[in-house]
């Protein structure tokens, strides 16, 4: 592996490290995270995963990650320009969000800010510290966590179709996908807490049309899952949906 460029940056005096732009490289975050309520605009959303993507194993503290803005932008697949007009509502938007995560009763909850300081230099690119109250969701994980190749979210366009697949993985167990597929059940209230649409799309037509059938198209076109979805019913209510998963190239029999 590269050794990575140093330097002290802006946030505080802090020790700055240079991301890798390794997509391949694997986002592993605990299920509670994922689980949580989180309103992050899609590119906010990105950014944050190719934070976390930067975390290894054996590390035991956060480091104060630098990008720069064309590298950024090759990411996110918009041009340069686009991302420097829109640099201070993207800091904005990552700096004032937070998520929020159940107990495991389901009594209570906390909201922990993303992040604790962005800072930006026209030269020197965008610099993001995350917030060191989601150390125990994201550093020494041993079980109960989801990883999965930041690739595999970068190209999607919508919001709803990066949490939902991220909901897929946490139940996905297995390494490798059999032929047969698997199925994942998820609640209609899970799927609305984590992709934060609980007042939105109340009519079941308009939360299928809007969320899950953007979500299926988006998981389909952009990973290797051939995924459909079917409604489980209770009584006249729709109440939970059941997401079948096949590996998108099956060997033959």
């Amino acid at each position: 592996m590269a050794k990575r460029n140093r330097s002290i940056d802006q946030i505080d005096g802090q020790m700055c490290f240079d991301l890798s732009t390794d997509r391949l490289q694997y986002v592993v975050q605990a299920n509670r995270l994922i689980e949580g309520k989180q309103n992050l605009k899609l590119n906010s959303a990105k950014i944050l995963r190719l934070l976390i993507m930067q975390i290894k194993p054996d590390d035991d503290d956060f480091k104060t990650y630098r990008i720069k803005i064309a590298d950024l932008a090759r990411l996110l697949r918009v041009t340069s320009q686009t991302l420097y007009r829109d640099i201070d509502i993207l800091t904005n938007d990552i700096l004032t969000n937070y998520v929020t995560i159940r107990d495991s009763s389901k009594t209570g909850f906390v909201k922990i800010p993303w992040v604790t300081a962005c800072a930006y230099h026209s030269s020197k690119g965008l610099s993001v510290m995350l917030n060191p109250l989601l150390k125990p969701y994201l550093l020494g994980l041993k079980d109960h966590y989801t990883q999965y190749q930041l690739d595999c979210i970068l190209r999607m366009r919508s919001t709803y179709a990066l949490r939902i697949f991220e909901l897929l993985e946490k139940e996905n167990m297995l390494k490798f996908l059999p032929k047969e597929g698997i199925t994942v059940d998820l609640t209609i209230q899970e799927i609305r807490e984590a992709c934060d649409c609980e007042e939105k799309y109340q009519k079941i037509s308009q939360f299928r049309l809007r969320v899950l059938d953007v979500a299926v198209k988006e998981i389909q076109r952009t990973t290797t899952y051939e995924v459909s979805y079917s409604p489980i019913k209770n009584g006249r209510n729709i109440d939970a949906v059941r997401f079948q998963i096949l590996p998108k190239f099956r060997p033959k029999d």
